[in-house]
């Protein structure tokens, strides 16, 4: 792979960990601005992104210091932020790590987080995480000899995938937590669903735009569709993380037991961390040419 193992994690993880914390903050903010009953149930469904959040970007920050593999490497990218897409996200990763900790904590130590600090750490956590999502796809896009990974609709995709793994995390805490789905009546498991359609599209969107656009390209896609990659494709990526969970929701009508809700949402996070996976891997080095030299 282009990447070593570590990437792929780090990309799920970081992705899946903003995606809860823009979430959580997004309904904060809802309910801050506008308070019905709608914005304080979904108040209170997403209280477990806060906790899961900066678990998952935490392992992240492991798992990028696991790959740079010595410690002059990750100093570099430590200390010249704008370098590279790399670091510009490990930034993006670290800050937002700060602030959804600071939160977490705060809402550990007092009996009640001030009204104002929640707000301020929702508004600019929602701008980090919001930044976090799209820079797992622009570190990829952003490296032209990989004709694959070279197209806005990789950085749609990603970003659709981290929210959409992000509510499974928070619905599986939720799930494991509490003895009733405060994630179902606050709404969050139909917005799962929906996302799950709109990851499907952007799925097929990219595959479609990236078959047409060159041979390179079109020999990724054939790597998943039918090559080394299709077990991973078609068992995680579209079993796993896309049809289970939407079968789920359609059987299920919207109120899904404990038990179906944890393995949705279990099975989507497994999808969510094969796609990262099967795209990685499908990535093909365009070949140089004379005329481009």
């Amino acid at each position: 792979m282009v990447f070593s193992g570590y990437i792929v994690g780090y990309l799920f993880c970081a992705g899946a960990g903003a995606g809860a914390f823009f979430a959580a903050a997004a309904c904060c903010v809802w309910d801050a601005v506008r308070r019905s009953d709608a914005s304080e149930r979904a108040v209170v469904a997403i209280q477990p992104g806060f906790y899961a959040a900066p678990c998952l970007l935490l392992l992240a920050c492991v798992l990028l210091v696991s790959d740079l593999g010595v410690v002059e490497r990750a100093w570099v990218v430590i200390t010249a932020p704008f370098q590279s897409v790399m670091s510009i996200g490990a930034w993006l990763v670290a800050l937002l790590t700060l602030i959804s900790t600071v939160l977490a904590v705060a809402s550990l130590a007092l009996a009640e987080v001030p009204r104002v600090m929640q707000v301020v750490c929702s508004v600019v956590g929602l701008a980090l995480a919001a930044g976090t999502m799209a820079y797992t796809g622009l570190l990829l896009s952003d490296l032209v000899s990989v004709d694959f990974w070279h197209t806005p609709w990789l950085v749609v995709l990603f970003v659709v995938s981290s929210l959409s793994c992000g509510i499974a995390l928070i619905i599986v805490v939720d799930t494991l937590s509490f003895a009733h789905l405060r994630s179902v009546e606050g709404g969050l498991w139909r917005v799962s669903g929906a996302f799950g359609i709109v990851e499907a599209v952007a799925l097929g969107i990219l595959m479609a735009v990236q078959w047409g656009y060159t041979d390179v390209a079109r020999a990724s896609c054939a790597l998943l569709l039918t090559g080394s990659l299709a077990l991973p494709f078609w068992g995680g990526v579209i079993g796993a993380g896309i049809a289970l969970p939407l079968v789920t929701h359609l059987v299920t009508r919207g109120r899904p037991s404990a038990a179906a809700a944890l393995a949705a949402a279990c099975s989507l996070l497994a999808g969510g961390l094969a796609l990262r996976y099967c795209v990685v891997a499908a990535a093909l080095y365009t070949p140089l040419v004379a005329g481009a030299l």
